[in-house]
């Protein structure tokens, strides 16, 4: 069915890739699994779901794994289908940072594909500290850099991003201060309180929040005292805002606000899945056991999702 309905040129097509997850009620599955939920469900299994989409983020394949399956590690799965089931060509795979990391990529190389993602935040760190980034490079506009291994970097400041983590990062910090303040008059209300009990709560809420890297909590006399480090908030805060976007694409082949584009439409496969495990084509909840009947109910799904959009396009 997804080789019928896949792109008939898929030579030098781009497709984009990502993952969600989504829980279960019961517990026989034979998919269903503990893992990383991205439904906040925490104490429940789940299956792991791979959706591929062309450029337009028009739904190509899906894939159903067991809960515990690492996304990266399902990369492999989707470089096959395209190499033998779809018959594709000189592709690219758009993925996002956590996805495409060096093994995936360098698997891509040798099917002959290329790729687009994006640097995690230690990564872009540790070329700033070998000097193969500079913190001046990142702008409203798309900057480039070429490494000696042929690969792209391209960096760009989103101003709106970055003021809207600095506002999300001071909210965590009052909410923690004013948690602090309420424990510390608790204790001062009851001499047999313990206030190490204060000094865990906070240091925990500091590390929930992870804002341990620039605050740090003491002990004054029985109250829990706050303490921010601000070399260590601007060391924190200068990547707000900041994305790194790597590809092997030649210059020749795609512009760098190309890439760019490229790698923002991953949104699409976002859209997607929220679709798919909403709205009414509800993936979620899963009342099967079998691990085929699991997978075909996902594939299902998708071909409600591309009815759907159909309709859309064809809406008067």
């Amino acid at each position: 069915v997804e080789r019928a309905l896949s792109p008939k040129e898929c030579e030098g097509a781009v497709f984009l890739y990502d993952v969600t997850s989504s829980y279960f009620e019961g517990q026989k599955n034979e998919l269903a699994a503990p893992g990383y939920n991205r439904d906040g469900k925490r104490f429940k299994k789940q299956i792991v779901i791979g959706l591929m989409t062309d450029a337009e983020g028009e739904p190509v394949s899906i894939q159903v794994y067991d809960g515990h399956r690492a996304d990266p590690t399902t990369v492999a799965d989707q470089i096959d289908k395209l190499s033998n089931s779809l018959g594709a060509k000189e592709v690219v795979l758009v993925g996002d940072r956590g996805m495409l990391k060096g093994p995936a990529r360098e698997l891509l190389g040798k099917r002959g594909f290329r790729y687009v993602t994006a640097l995690t935040d230690p990564e872009v760190r540790r070329r700033l500290r070998e000097g193969t980034l500079q913190l001046d490079l990142f702008g409203e506009d798309v900057a480039e850099v070429h490494e000696e291994s042929g690969q792209r970097l391209l960096l760009r400041r989103i101003p709106a991003t970055q003021k809207r983590h600095r506002a999300r990062r001071a909210d965590q910090l009052d909410k923690v201060r004013t948690r602090v303040e309420r424990r510390n008059e608790y204790v001062a209300e009851r001499p047999r309180a313990k206030a190490e009990s204060s000094l865990k709560m906070a240091q925990r809420a500091l590390s929930a929040y992870k804002l341990s890297s620039f605050v740090s909590a003491q002990l004054e006399d029985r109250r829990v005292v706050l303490t921010v480090d601000e070399a260590a908030r601007q060391r924190e805060e200068e990547l707000d805002g900041c994305y790194v976007v790597i590809s092997d694409v030649p210059a020749s082949v795609a512009s760098a606000q190309t890439l760019w584009d490229r790698y923002g439409d991953l949104q699409r496969v976002e859209r997607d899945f929220r679709r798919m495990k909403t709205s009414n084509l509800e993936i979620r909840p899963i009342f099967l056991r079998k691990a085929e009947r699991t997978r075909g109910h996902a594939l299902v799904t998708m071909l409600a999702l591309k009815l759907t959009r159909a309709c859309r396009r064809h809406k008067p």
